[in-house]
Formats: C-alpha cells, structure tokens, sequence
C-alpha cells in the first residue's frame, strides 16, 4: 500500500494529518515552534474565523432567495399547475430592505438574522463559462480556478502557502484550517502539501502514537513506521485540537437535535470558544441536486440548514465570540430557471450568503435578470465567485494583496463591501497610522430611492476626510469633505440614473469603501 494510501486511512480515527510527500519532508515538522518568526507574525495577523458551508448538488437560488414580484419566475416554475415549483408571494418572507424579494419559508430563522443585519446576500454569483457538471465546477469553486485551467491546489492552500512560506520547516501551534469531514477537500490541498487537517468525529480526538519497535524490517512495519512518525511529528496539532476540546465551555443554546450539521457547528463552536486559533472550518452538506421532488427536499434542506445555522450564531454570541467568526455559503452552481416537471437542472449563477456579527447587511448586487437569460436557459453571473474570496481573505481574515494575486487566486479581483470594519486597506493603514480607524456602514435603506444614509466614523480629532461615490464605470459623480465631528451623512440620490454605485471614505492612507444600489 502506498504511503498515501495510508495517510488517507488514517481518517478512521477521525483526524488525517497533514501529509507532504516523501520522507525528507517529514524531518521538518520536528523543528522550531515556540517564540518563532513564524509564530510572531501569525499573532500580528487578522483573527477573524470563517465557516464555510458547502452545499453540494447545487442549491436552487430562485426559490431560497424568491423574486415574488417577478411574474417571469412564476412562469417559469409553473406557478397554478399541478406540477407548481414556484413559492407563492404570500408565503415568501419579504425583507424589509427591498420590495422584490423574500425568502423561502423555511428558511426562517435566515430570514431572522437578515432583519437583524447579520446577513449580507451577494445577488448572481458564478464564474465565466460555468461547467454545469457537479464535479468539474466544485473542483472550480474549490480551487478558484479559470474555468479552462485544471489546479489541483486550492485557494485557500495557495494563500496559506504564500503567508507562510517556512511551513512545514517551522509550524504553527494549531492547523490552519480544518474540514469537518473523513477527507481532505481541494480547497486545503496546497502545492507543497496538505495546509488542514480533516477532522470527522470531534469527539473522539486520539492520544500520540506508541512508540514503534524499529527491529521490524518487513514493507508493512516500514509503512507503519511512516505513518506513526508523521502523526508523532505532528502531535502539536492533535495538543492544540484535544486542548481547545478540553477548554471549550458548554454550548449556550440547543442545536437541532436530528441534525448532523447541527452537531458539527455545535463542535466548531465549542473548538473556537475553547481558543483553536484555526481560521477556517469547512462543512459539507449533500443533497442539492433536485432534479425531482423539489418542493418537499429543497423546503427540508433549507429547513435543515437555516436551524443549525441560526443555532450556530446565537451560540457563539452567547459564548462571546461572534465579533470575529462568520458564515459563508457556497455552492457549485444554481438551477435552471425553468421546470423540469418536477425539479430544476443544472444552472449557473446563484445568490451566496455570508451570515455574522461583522458583515455588513444587505444585498449586492441586482435582481436577477430573467429577461435576460444565457443560451441555456441559465441565469448571467454578475459577480465572480473569486471576488467573494478576496473580500474574505482581505476584509476578514487580513490578506494582503501580494497575498491574493497570483497566490491564491489567478489575478487580482475586485473586493465587495461585505464586512463592515475590515479591509486590506484599512489593515495596512491602521499598523502606520493606528489612528486611522476609518468606520463606514452600509447605507440604509438600500437599495436608494430618495435620501439614503451613511454612517462614518474614525477620522482623528482635527482631521478631514473625503467621500466620494462612483458609478459602475469609475465615474465620479459626487465628492464631498467630511469633518472628524460628523458621524453619519445624508445623499440625495433622486437626480442619479438606477444601477450600482460604489461609495468611498478617505483619509490621509486609509479607505474605506461600499456599494449601494439606486433603484427608482
């Protein structure tokens, strides 16, 4: 067997190592831990955390986030038929931002948290030329490739990688990342080797390996000798796990009792409240494909995630850590607009949804366009699925951007306004200048019509700042000062055309930026 093999094995015992290939890699992880460059630097970093839930098969966009005003979706889903796919407008759950969409019913407690700002929906998310098959898109999605490159490497690996280029000669106190999982997802799989560990069962975390007796010449005692050094080697990630598992105060609410998913959030709160300085978790849930019997399946998928979701974020507000942990959603791609009789095929671009404490609430992005659909049938992308992944890395979990472009992903994507208080900006700006702590919320209502609100804050005493607002192609179409007294702004945007604008406090080296949609 090869050796491999064996390491993939190794996740009967509910954690799987990180594996590099061939021997001489493995005297490195013996080396430096303690008081290392490597560890100062991740203490200088970003310690926000981030759950990326993983909704396999494709979930259907249209009937969890419903355009109930739209009468082309009603059409399209065979709304008065005996075969109705569609949601009806009286059973939506509207938001109170927009009057075009709801959500599914069951997706209420979702629908909880959106009303409290804790949601922010990012509209038609995808990639150029989507590959409608599961395999060939999720291994898009998780290695945040062009849809012509096939990487085996994944994004978040790449970013770890260029972050970190010491390991594993010198290695951190805790893995980097973990997948709650028997294997190891392309995502954490780097160029060099494994940047996370897969972690199927945290209940059950095992003590170091016996030592092995070195007589043994035999290829089985070899192989076995192999992976107890590997595992011996890297016990500190088995201490730091089992230590965060023996730390971690009781969850503080009930998780669905029937519900995997739930358990597992349920042991990622835990692991985080108990101090695992891990930054990324990776859940997948299966299921998504409905090709048949939508109605029923998709309302118990939703119904299935939203309450273990909802129970995670009351959880780890409860246990005090919300301020630095989000959610994120994926998916490999949406469902088709129309109805295949009973279910929905294989479409293109979907919402995604990024839940927490410091997200900045709302939509980006436009409705989805049914009048304008693609050859196919599907849906246009408006935003590229890498663009969420460079707001996470740089807004959230402190990347620069040397970091992001050409590391983790191919070339550099435009960052959304996702999160309220972070940005690679701000980051590099506050460590010169600590104060300038520059705050900018997402404007409310939103999307605009009339007079719509910003909040500012963070310029220092005596100083002035600039906010400007863009169009979608770069134009400048307002500038105004801003004193370090005022702490929210008033625009009159009646007289601007309806579509996307970006919006931008500056002061001295840092900015801050977000988008607001003017629709009349």
């Amino acid at each position: 067997m090869q050796r491999r093999s064996f390491l993939k094995n190794l996740a009967c015992a509910s954690l799987l190592l990180p594996a590099m290939s061939g021997l001489p890699r493995m005297r490195a992880f013996a080396q430096t831990l303690h008081g290392s460059p490597f560890l100062r630097r991740e203490a200088e970093g970003a310690d926000g955390v981030m759950v990326i839930i993983r909704l396999f098969g494709g979930n259907d966009g249209l009937n969890t986030l419903v355009p109930y005003q739209d009468d082309r979706y009603y059409r399209a889903r065979g709304r008065g038929t005996d075969l109705d796919l569609s949601i009806a407008p009286e059973r939506v759950l509207r938001l109170h931002d927009t009057g075009t969409l709801g959500f599914h019913p069951a997706f209420a407690p979702m629908h909880e948290l959106y009303m409290e700002g804790k949601m922010a929906i990012v509209q038609n998310v995808g990639y150029p030329d989507q590959d409608l098959s599961h395999f060939r898109s999720t291994d898009i999605w998780l290695s945040g490739s062009d849809a012509d490159v096939y990487e085996t490497s994944g994004w978040y690996a790449r970013y770890l990688e260029s972050r970190h280029p010491n390991y594993p000669d010198v290695l951190p106190d805790a893995p980097f990342a973990i997948e709650v999982d028997t294997y190891l997802g392309t995502s954490l799989m780097g160029r060099r080797g494994d940047m996370g560990i897969a972690v199927s069962d945290f209940s059950f975390i095992p003590d170091h390996p016996a030592q092995i007796d070195g007589d043994h010449a035999t290829n089985a005692a070899i192989e076995e000798r192999f992976v107890r050094e590997t595992m011996r080697q890297s016990s500190i990630f088995l201490d730091a796990v089992a230590g965060a598992h023996r730390r971690a105060a009781r969850n503080t609410v009930a998780y669905p009792g029937d519900s995997l998913l739930g358990g597992q959030l349920a042991a990622v709160a835990r692991m985080i409240a108990g101090g695992l300085p891990t930054q990324l978790y990776v859940i997948n849930v299966d299921g998504f494909d409905t090709h048949f019997d939508q109605q029923a399946r998709h309302a118990n998928l939703l119904g299935y995630i939203a309450g273990s979701m909802h129970a995670f974020q009351r959880d780890i507000e409860g246990l005090g850590v919300a301020h630095r942990v989000s959610m994120m959603t994926i998916s490999e791609f949406g469902r088709r607009v129309a109805s295949n009789g009973s279910g929905t095929d294989h479409g293109a671009a979907a919402p995604l949804f990024v839940i927490g404490q410091g997200v900045r609430g709302g939509i980006i992005g436009a409705d989805p366009d049914l009048g304008d659909l693609d050859e196919a049938g599907n849906l246009r992308m408006q935003f590229d699925f890498r663009q969420i992944y460079a707001s996470v890395l740089g807004q959230w979990l402190g990347a620069t951007g040397a970091e992001l472009e050409g590391d983790a992903l191919p070339r550099g994507f435009e960052q959304l306004p996702i999160f309220q208080h972070r940005s690679t900006t701000f980051t590099e700006a506050a460590r010169s200048s600590p104060e300038l702590r520059l705050t900018l919320s997402q404007n409310h209502p939103n999307p605009a019509r009339t007079i719509t609100t910003i909040e500012v804050g963070g310029i220092p005493p005596g100083g002035q700042g600039t906010l400007t607002l863009h169009d979608i192609g770069g134009r400048q179409v307002l500038r105004r000062a801003v004193g370090a007294e005022e702490r929210s702004i008033a625009l009159d945007v009646r007289d601007l055309p309806a579509g996307s604008y970006l919006y931008m406090l500056q002061a001295g080296a840092a900015q801050c930026s977000g988008r607001m949609v003017v629709r009349h």
